[in-house]
């Protein structure tokens, strides 16, 4: 898999962690409308932790089977914003997207931004069919980001991390396309 050295939009830059992304990272994931509602972002008790998986992520990048973890960046002062990324599922062989804002930055546009970007690149240079996102009910901010970038919601499921059943949306290459012309 191939970890994008930067992607561009209008406003942001999308790029993998470097090491002063750690303050923003930790503040993110202990910020607790991520924690309680985005099962990929684990809640942490210490930095040790935060400083353990933000360390787990960027040596990856050099690894065979990197992490694909990106920093979201504004691009008038490349400050970080939040994280996107690519989570590739074993069991079922699907491919799930994961977005999350620091607060201050929520309400923008940013998610929706950063994400129609992060699907045109899986879509185009990884050569991925098919992208899904499950979330937790009560995220009304997530799913209507889901929505927006044309992705379909399929109903309630069962999921191990997500208690009650999740959302199931997903996205297809040519449903991408066909809501994407230029």
């Amino acid at each position: 898999m191939k970890i994008p050295e930067k992607l561009e939009t209008r406003r942001l830059i999308l790029r993998p962690y470097i090491d002063i992304d750690f303050k923003s990272f930790s503040l993110l994931l202990k910020d607790q409308s991520v924690s309680k509602n985005q099962y990929l972002v684990p809640e942490r008790q210490t930095s040790k932790g935060d400083q353990s998986l933000f360390s787990s992520i960027i040596k990856s990048y050099n690894s065979t089977e990197p992490l694909f973890a990106l920093a979201i960046c504004t691009k008038d002062n490349e400050g970080f914003i939040g994280t996107c990324g690519l989570k590739f599922l074993e069991i079922n062989g699907l491919t799930e997207c994961f977005y999350a804002l620091l607060p201050e930055y929520r309400r923008n546009g940013f998610a929706i931004e950063s994400m129609l970007k992060l699907l045109d690149f899986s879509f185009e240079e990884l050569k991925i069919p098919k992208i899904v996102i499950y979330m937790h009910p009560n995220n009304t901010r997530a799913w209507k980001v889901a929505e927006r970038i044309g992705m379909k919601y399929l109903g309630h499921i069962k999921h191990k991390n997500i208690v009650p059943k999740a959302m199931f949306f997903s996205i297809e290459k040519r449903e991408y396309d066909t809501q994407h012309q230029y």
